[in-house]
């Protein structure tokens, strides 16, 4: 008997890749063009995107974050009713995949009043211009939606989160 592999596409590098460059292309700077993804901020968004139900019911609790409609597929699935809450405390993923985004030269790091932030480099610009998915053109309108809310702090978010989640 042979094993058929099992693929969880959330861990899958290229997916995580596209998120990420996704995430830093639509939010790296303010309108003043100044940087703002950290990687705590990193990790929330990349966790909101990967769960739009929890993005959703945030715009029931705060009037800072725009309404949208949430896709059919997102709405009632095994996702949204076990989110997996590793994400949102636990950056080494995310860190290992910037580290990655970093050595391609997508990502570049700068720092500002002794804090670390990332930033897309016209290398990553030019690579997530090329790629052409409905995933991440799903992914860039959950951007637009957080957008408005880049400006709150990360603890301010996860206190909106955690409600939602049970924690």
């Amino acid at each position: 008997m042979t094993k058929l592999p099992f693929i969880i596409p959330e861990q899958d590098l290229n997916l995580k890749m596209g998120t990420l460059l996704t995430i830093l292309d639509c939010l790296s700077f303010t309108k003043r063009k100044k940087p703002i993804l950290t990687l705590d901020k990193i990790s929330i968004y990349d966790f909101l995107v990967k769960h739009p139900f929890v993005l959703h019911e945030m715009t029931k609790l705060d009037q800072s974050v725009p309404y949208f409609l949430l896709k059919e597929y997102e709405k009632g699935s095994v996702q949204t009713k076990f989110i997996n809450k590793k994400n949102l405390f636990d950056y080494s993923s995310t860190r290992k995949t910037l580290q990655i985004l970093l050595v391609y030269q997508f990502v570049d790091i700068l720092t500002e009043k002794n804090e670390i932030y990332y930033v897309i480099t016209e290398n990553g610009k030019e690579f997530i211009g090329e790629i052409d998915t409905d995933y991440l053109l799903r992914i860039r309108e959950l951007c637009d939606v957080i957008a408005p809310i880049t400006s709150i702090a990360p603890s301010k978010i996860k206190l909106l989160i955690n409600p939602i989640l049970g924690v």
